[in-house]
């Protein structure tokens, strides 16, 4: 193994650990809201992914929620604090990278500078926390922290789970919120929207999840015992809170061709 392969895999394996523990994160917060909410889940099946990881789990319904409230907590309970990690992992990505040595940049991962771009969340939070790498050549190559990486596949993966399609978190989330029919209704819109993104889009990683997403995940979820009691208003102010932060991360920054 030569100094290059050393390097190499210097710069992967905090990436993959990083991934691999934050993906588990998510699965685990399913898992604790769902024993407090008594329902029983499966096991998480991995749906591993070349562009970002990992596109999550699948994580199927054992019983039958007892309501809506109950099967919108367990299924914003991952997403929910997947996303805070991640968003905290960016930020602590920038600063140290702003603070890193010469020496220490060279060990660090290089991106084009058309990445920052690549999420309108994203985009709005280095040109916050390092403007000058707004201000850099789409294409030139910037090095950043591994911390940064993970969080934005943390971000983008959980954004791509909270679509409000079928048996995702977000459809699941969005059942629990405005009702079935409702839930179906926008899960059938967002598949077409998938599948004209997939036939006519630039994005690898919206063709893979479409694929993913229509053999696995398009039929709506098993009944909940009382579909008829709506949610309250904190968690529906909550729901659609969540919804505009994945507006905000799938949507492109300025200047760039956004996540799908």
């Amino acid at each position: 193994m030569n100094e290059n392969d050393i390097m190499a895999l210097s710069t992967c394996i905090p990436l993959a650990l990083g991934v691999i523990a934050l993906h588990a994160t998510h699965e685990l917060a399913h898992i604790i809201v769902a024993r407090l909410r008594k329902i029983r889940i499966g096991l998480p099946v991995p749906l591993p992914s070349l562009q970002i990881g990992t596109f999550g789990s699948i994580t199927p319904l054992r019983s039958f929620p007892e309501s809506r409230s109950a099967l919108l907590d367990v299924a914003l309970a991952g997403p929910a604090v997947t996303i805070i990690l991640s968003l905290a992992l960016m930020m602590a990505g920038i600063i140290l990278t702003k603070n890193a040595s010469a020496e220490a940049l060279s060990y660090m991962p290089v991106v084009p500078a058309v990445l920052m771009r690549s999420s309108f969340a994203v985009g709005s939070m280095v040109s916050l926390m390092a403007p000058k790498i707004m201000m850099l050549p789409l294409s030139q190559p910037v090095p950043v922290h591994p911390a940064f990486m993970v969080g934005l596949t943390g971000l983008v993966s959980s954004a791509l789970n909270l679509l409000p399609i079928g048996r995702l978190d977000g459809g699941r989330a969005c059942m629990a919120s405005l009702g079935r029919r409702t839930a179906m209704f926008v899960s059938f819109i967002l598949l077409i929207v998938l599948l004209f993104e997939g036939l006519f889009g630039f994005s690898t990683v919206s063709i893979f999840w479409g694929i993913l997403v229509v053999l696995f995940q398009r039929n709506g979820d098993i009944a909940m015992r009382d579909e008829v009691t709506k949610i309250d208003g904190v968690r529906m102010g909550t729901y659609l809170t969540f919804m505009a932060l994945t507006a905000l991360i799938l949507a492109p920054f300025p200047g760039g061709l956004g996540p799908l």
